[in-house]
């Protein structure tokens, strides 16, 4: 994390290979040959789309809350701002509860150790059952383990190993503790746990996730990342989704075209979270929504439409497929990047 009590998504960068680092991924299936894809018959709306408020406090959420209500089903409580104020929470969730939105919480690291995480008080989520029902999915845990660890940036550390098994078991073993001492922390409630990541997908699955939201980032391909989100899911029979964070090079999102070209590729291969990340109040953001613009929002609006009007896809044939040893793992982001 980069403060205490703030987080962000950090760019994906190339790197040199980082020795003893463990890599995910044994299977995954490309996204190819979308023109075949089968559909349901029904045009029933089983796709979450929504956005992360990724900074901000109680106010600047419920301004964007209402912003986005009308074309958007799932909000992402992200800012610790808000998270770490269990009555300021209460407050925004009531409201997304009354806008009928389905709604995740983040959580954070402790600020040392393992407990207490940095969220809401011990017995927030066993309210969150009992007061909003199936409007609450779960609990975003963490941010980018996976893709922080390869690129030496974490806290679940995996620095010298005999060989990837070992590195593997390491990692899955040392993150699994930390996201078993946290639920601990919150029993007697018991909810689902979600990731937004750049790579180790198959690993943060292993370690314990319910869904795994692959990120699109940068120039980094849009296709590889889905093939190794939805590879990863569909091998462990998990639901997957996709993360819209930062334009590489200016740390904002991406234009709006590209930006709605990524979410009907998205919705095309299947992600069932599609998401888009917001930063407001940091960064300088540059608009008063934050990271995105009035064109972005209608972006997102014009995709709102465009998955009312098409049923879902559930069949992905692909032609294609990358099968990498086991245990072994790589970032896929360029010839350099970690292994």
């Amino acid at each position: 994390m980069l403060s205490s009590i703030q987080r962000s998504k950090r760019k994906s960068r190339n790197v040199k290979l980082i020795v003893g680092i463990p890599l995910t991924i044994g299977l995954l299936v490309t996204p190819f040959g979308l023109e075949q894809l089968n559909r349901k018959p029904d045009d029933t709306l089983d796709v979450f789309v929504g956005m992360d408020i990724g900074y901000g406090d109680e106010q600047v959420a419920l301004k964007l809350i209402d912003k986005v209500a009308s074309y958007v089903n799932l909000i992402i409580l992200g800012s610790l701002n808000v998270t770490m104020d269990t009555e300021a929470l209460t407050r925004v969730c009531d409201h997304i509860y009354q806008k009928n939105l389905h709604f995740i919480v983040y959580v954070g690291f402790a600020a040392e150790g393992y407990t207490p995480p940095r969220g809401p008080d011990s017995g927030f989520f066993n309210l969150a059952a009992n007061r909003w029902g199936d409007k609450f999915l779960g609990v975003y845990l963490f941010d980018e383990v996976g893709g922080k660890l390869i690129d030496g940036a974490h806290s679940v550390n995996v620095t010298e190993t005999e060989n990837y098994s070992e590195a593997a078991i390491l990692y899955t073993h040392h993150l699994n503790y930390f996201l078993g001492n946290t639920t601990k922390f919150y029993e007697p409630a018991k909810f689902n746990l979600f990731l937004s990541d750049y790579a180790l997908y198959w690993f943060d699955y292993l370690s314990g996730y319910d869904v795994v939201f692959t990120e699109f980032v940068g120039n980094n391909s849009r296709q590889i990342a889905a093939g190794l989100g939805r590879g990863a899911a569909k091998t462990l029979d998990k639901d997957w989704g996709v993360m819209i964070t930062w334009n590489q090079l200016d740390l904002f999102v991406e234009d709006p075209d590209q930006l709605y070209s990524d979410l009907i590729l998205a919705y095309q291969n299947g992600a069932k979270y599609i998401v888009v990340f917001n930063s407001p109040g940091e960064f300088n953001a540059p608009t008063e929504f934050g990271t995105l613009t009035v064109e972005h929002f209608d972006a997102m609006e014009k995709f709102w439409n465009y998955v009312k009007a098409r049923p879902p896809f559930v069949e992905f044939p692909a032609n294609e497929a990358y099968v990498l040893p086991r245990d072994y793992g790589y970032g896929f982001r360029g010839p350099d990047d970690n292994i």
